[in-house]
């Protein structure tokens, strides 16, 4: 009975956490970053985060910023509690220094050749910024002889970023559940890959066959865990 009753409050407590944790991220609001960046600038990220260290996104060089239209400007959906930002570019070859910006507010920072920056929370263009869609992310490791790699997502086709260790990453829309990894500009494409709309590590082979998985293939294992909990003798 007592090992029992154990194993029932370990149970409420994971499920009290998650719930919690998936209020939390349910409640986030989100607003748009929007950067204009010099000319040879390819592949605009951000990197955002709060004066007490909590990171918008995993691992730098941030989240990949979309082309706003035709208008010259890029953006990008960040936490409200966002309070620093950095604009990098060519795989993190360049990078500003960081702006301090208002927690919450749409935010439009202007990057000049000599890496300086100029802050403005009214639009600098007359253009339409999509709303916000959720995303998650989608990893690919691919050939070695794949110099580029964009992810078909939809109807949309999205470049990838990083390489680092082989894979290369994007964010797609939740409402996408089937990918397609097209290599050097078209030279190579992998068949439609079915997958459930959360975070997933492809593996694209060299006869292009692909596998997907849903857990990060080169994380460590964690070592194992041991929960004790007294209970009352009756």
């Amino acid at each position: 009975m007592k090992k029992f009753m154990a194993m029932l409050l370990c149970l409420l407590l994971a499920a009290g956490l998650t719930t919690a944790a998936l209020a939390d991220e349910a409640e986030t609001e989100m607003v748009p970053v929007l950067a204009q960046v010099p000319a040879g600038w390819a592949g605009p990220c951000c990197w955002a985060w709060s004066d007490d260290g909590a990171n918008a996104f995993e691992a730098w060089p941030g989240g990949a910023m979309e082309p706003l239209g035709d208008s010259g400007w890029y953006y990008i959906y960040v936490p409200a509690f966002v309070q620093n930002v950095i604009i990098n570019a060519n795989e993190a070859a360049v990078q500003t220094a960081g702006d301090v910006v208002e927690a919450g507010r749409e935010v439009w920072i202007a990057v000049a050749d000599d890496l300086t920056t100029t802050v403005s929370y009214e639009a600098q263009a007359d253009v339409e910024i999509p709303e916000y869609v959720e995303t998650y992310t989608v990893h690919a490791y691919v050939p070695l002889e794949w110099e580029s790699v964009s992810v078909l997502a939809g109807e949309s086709e999205k470049a990838m970023s990083g390489g680092e260790e082989g894979w290369f990453t994007a964010d797609v829309p939740v409402t996408v559940t089937s990918l397609t990894f097209i290599g050097n500009g078209g030279a190579a494409e992998t068949e439609a890959v079915s997958v459930e709309p959360e975070e997933v590590w492809v593996t694209v082979y060299n006869d292009l066959t692909t596998e997907a998985v849903y857990e990060d293939p080169e994380a460590p294992d964690a070592p194992p865990v041991t929960v004790c909990a007294q209970v009352p003798a009756d």
